[in-house]
């Protein structure tokens, strides 16, 4: 049954052109989900013939197998000869663009079938995640990645994929001078940080609110992002490292630009100012549903911790913050 199953998909794979499957195709593709389950080796094997496809037919069966993964197969099964393919069609792809020419029938062909295959990568990626450390860390990779994400999101959503964080943070409110304890999970930028923070706390300090929950659900993947604004409720900043003071965060920046001190990250909330940079919820996108992104409050500070860490930023009691003093008559 096993058997049968695969031959009659690799046909399938074969004879695919493209677009919308037909009957026989779909026949065959849960004919394979079905001896997937029942013997998961079938994954392994499948993968090992991804490189021997045609690309239309590669991508459909890279999609399927990443799938098979989101509902609980083995990434090990097929993780790498999914990411190999995707790595050997990236190079191809940036060719044709870097050369500012037509691109060749054959690098059209990689780039229509690169969406699928770029979702596979992403459901595969987000169980891998020492092969996503070291792909972020590959310079070249990076920049092909930034320069084909506008002209397809298989590009785009590995790109967001490997420079979403996930850290500590040490968070304290200057005005109460209360402080917690945070951790965020896949997040790239600031603005977005921002948001799940507001939600994370809500009305239980001064200056917070009920959250939106229709940018709330978006900023966590829970639903798809439309369009949409937020707004700061506190001012964001950090500490500047190796000297005494602070420095508002850049909300389009990186959540690698907040300042680390011991094992965590540090943004001092206070009043915000007048006629601070909304954002809008294109900073939540691309949206990765399989890596979704959150902010976990997880413990509060004892009054005497907040004032060790205050004091450690030269901020003792009574010191007015940069923003209570502009806000001063």
């Amino acid at each position: 049954m096993n058997d049968a199953a695969l031959t009659n998909l690799l046909a399938a794979c074969r004879a695919y052109a493209g677009g919308r499957v037909d009957a026989q195709f779909n026949a065959a593709a849960q004919a394979f989900y079905a001896s997937a389950i029942a013997q998961p080796k079938i994954m392994a094997r499948a993968a090992r013939e991804l490189s021997r496809l045609p690309p239309p037919g590669a991508a459909i069966l890279a999609n399927m197998l990443g799938t098979i993964v989101e509902k609980g197969g083995s990434v090990e099964r097929s993780g790498a000869a999914v990411w190999e393919l995707y790595m050997a069609w990236l190079p191809q792809i940036h060719r044709g663009f870097a050369g500012r020419k037509e691109l060749s029938p054959r690098q059209r062909q990689l780039l229509d079938a690169f969406q699928l295959l770029g979702q596979s990568a992403v459901s595969h990626l987000a169980a891998m995640p020492r092969e996503r450390e070291r792909a972020a860390g590959d310079k070249a990779l990076m920049a092909q990645l930034a320069q084909l994400q506008d002209y397809t999101p298989g590009a785009a959503w590995v790109r967001q994929m490997l420079l979403s964080r996930s850290d500590a943070l040490l968070v304290l409110h200057l005005p109460s001078r209360q402080g917690f304890r945070l951790r965020y999970q896949n997040i790239v930028n600031c603005f977005h940080l921002f948001t799940l923070i507001q939600a994370a706390f809500g009305e239980t300090l001064p200056g917070g609110r009920v959250p939106n929950r229709f940018i709330i659900d978006m900023a966590r993947c829970v639903t798809v992002a439309e369009d949409g604004n937020d707004e700061p409720w506190w001012r964001y900043e950090t500490v500047q490292p190796d000297e005494q003071g602070l420095v508002e965060i850049s909300g389009e920046a990186s959540v690698e630009t907040i300042a680390r001190i011991d094992d965590r990250q540090v943004i001092l909330l206070s009043s915000p100012v007048k006629g601070a940079a909304l954002w809008d919820t294109s900073f939540f996108t691309p949206q990765l549903f399989v890596m979704p992104a959150n902010v976990v409050l997880e413990e509060t500070l004892t009054a005497r911790e907040v004032e060790e860490w205050l004091a450690r930023f030269g901020l003792p009691a009574g010191k007015a913050t940069s923003a209570q003093a502009v806000d001063k008559p």
